[in-house]
């Protein structure tokens, strides 16, 4: 659900991938490339539109122009766009090019966040082409903390770089898995023959297009992505198991297999108008909901039943002990009457319209109704005993944050990445679609080596000879 997340370096280790891993609300915009993006010169003019007085436009893009990109220091086209906001100080604006949005070397949407309220508000989103040269219809997009929005429209022709041109086709599995398990013995000095791989095509951003190999052996999960034009992507981290638990306050995973217990904690400050007992009940919903979603997966690889469950228990806390800060052990103890060390996770929401904790220590990432993975499968976190802490800013709103929480930042303690090509079209519990960021078959729950045994749970893995 949730763009701004932490930063992805070619071939660089990622071992702060999760930590601050902040997750937004989305837009309403296809992200995987699946959906019908307008063609260029659908939208002929420049175009604003008002809500309850906010207005946003370009400053420094005319419609119909063209611009010369500038190179950055990894030589990747750059142009910076500059915007304002008038009338209503906006929480974010995001960005979409021909449809999409924009992101990153990493994959991760940009926007510009305006943290301090300024009114008028000026910002800047430094975008990459995602085709290089060529035409682009550029929206943006302001979104205030009431969730009324503002758009404008301009569509520009970048010059001075070339138009992205595909490479020559890609591996198949066999070949992917092949060239992938050589970069984990190149990088890692370790052996792992038929890696999991799963395969992504984005026709609209080809330079996205990849190959993506993880694999759980022996303590350490190892993960590369494999793009199109042969570049390739790596990072590694420690994982374990709940009853096996790292110390100190480095990021460690857990092992994506078993039945894992969360207690969701909700801390009322009483500026949403939340109902207490409504707010509880959305809880097994939405977790019944996510069981269904590993049932679902199994079934479809032939298992009788899936590798993982979550079990889930829900209290409520009003008002917050402390505001602004995450609760201790002893305050869930004394507050909940729950015992915090009977779960595997423990899960902090705030229903906030200020998300005051995020003000405090997220500023620079989230805004309202923003999540974070904070920590898996290890003691010593420097934020205390929480392992995902969200806000909620609206109580309208309290199903789609679980669904972020328990799909999304969940997802994060095993081992999903920010730049993981989620799916579309899922039905969320509320009848609607919902975007699904469980990476399956990067989770080693499928058979890779021919031996009958998803892979996360094999005693020779990944066709592994020795255990």
């Amino acid at each position: 659900m949730f763009p701004k997340r932490s930063s992805y370096n070619l071939n660089m280790v990622l071992v702060l991938a999760l930590i601050l891993s902040g997750c937004n609300l989305p837009a309403a915009s296809p992200t995987d490339g699946t959906g019908g993006a307008p063609s260029v010169g659908s939208i002929p003019t420049s175009s604003s539109t008002l809500t309850s007085g906010m207005q946003v436009q370009f400053v420094n893009l005319v419609d119909g122009s063209s611009l010369a990109a500038m190179l950055d220091a990894n030589g990747r086209p750059l142009v910076k766009v500059q915007l304002e906001v008038t009338g209503k100080a906006p929480a974010f604006v995001t960005m979409t090019a021909n449809g999409f949005p924009t992101y990153d070397a990493g994959g991760h949407t940009l926007q510009a966040l305006n943290a301090s309220g300024a009114l008028p508000f000026t910002g800047e989103i430094p975008w990459s082409p995602m085709n290089g040269g060529g035409e682009y219809i550029l929206v943006i997009s302001a979104v205030d903390n009431d969730k009324q929005s503002a758009q404008a429209t301009v569509q520009i022709t970048v010059t001075g770089v070339p138009v992205f041109t595909l490479t020559p086709p890609p591996p198949d599995m066999a070949g992917a898995q092949e060239r992938i398990s050589e970069l984990i013995l190149q990088e890692f000095g370790v052996s792992i023959p038929k890696p999991s791989v799963y395969r992504f095509d984005d026709p609209q951003r080809p330079s996205l297009s990849r190959w993506i190999g993880s694999a759980y052996n022996s303590g350490m999960r190892y993960y590369i992505d494999l793009f199109d034009d042969t570049h390739y992507a790596w990072s590694t981290g420690d994982y374990t198991d709940p009853a096996h638990r790292a110390s100190g306050d480095k990021l460690v995973y857990c092992r994506p297999s078993g039945i894992f217990r969360v207690l969701t904690v909700f801390v009322d400050y009483g500026n949403i108008g939340a109902n207490r007992d409504e707010t509880l009940a959305k809880v097994p919903v939405v977790v019944s909901w996510l069981n269904e979603l590993y049932v679902a997966f199994a079934t479809s690889q032939g298992l009788s039943a899936p590798l993982m469950r979550v079990e889930a228990d829900a209290a409520y806390i009003s008002p917050p002990p402390e505001q602004g800060e995450f609760l201790t052990a002893g305050q869930i103890r004394t507050l909940t009457g729950k015992d915090p060390s009977a779960y595997d996770f423990l899960m902090q929401i705030d229903l906030d319209v200020n998300a005051s904790l995020a003000s405090r220590y997220f500023s620079d990432i989230l805004e309202p109704g923003g999540g974070v993975a904070l920590q898996a499968c290890a003691t010593g976190n420097k934020f205390g005993i929480i392992n995902i802490w969200s806000s909620i800013p609206d109580a309208r709103s309290v199903e789609g944050g679980l669904v972020m929480d328990f799909n999304h930042e969940l997802s994060h303690l095993f081992g999903m990445m920010d730049n993981w090509p989620y799916l579309q079209g899922v039905i969320g519990p509320d009848g609607m679609t919902a975007p699904d960021w469980i990476p399956y078959v990067i989770f080693g729950w499928t058979d890779t080596d021919g031996d009958g045994i998803p892979e996360i749970i094999d005693p020779t893995p990944y066709g592994i000879s020795n255990p």
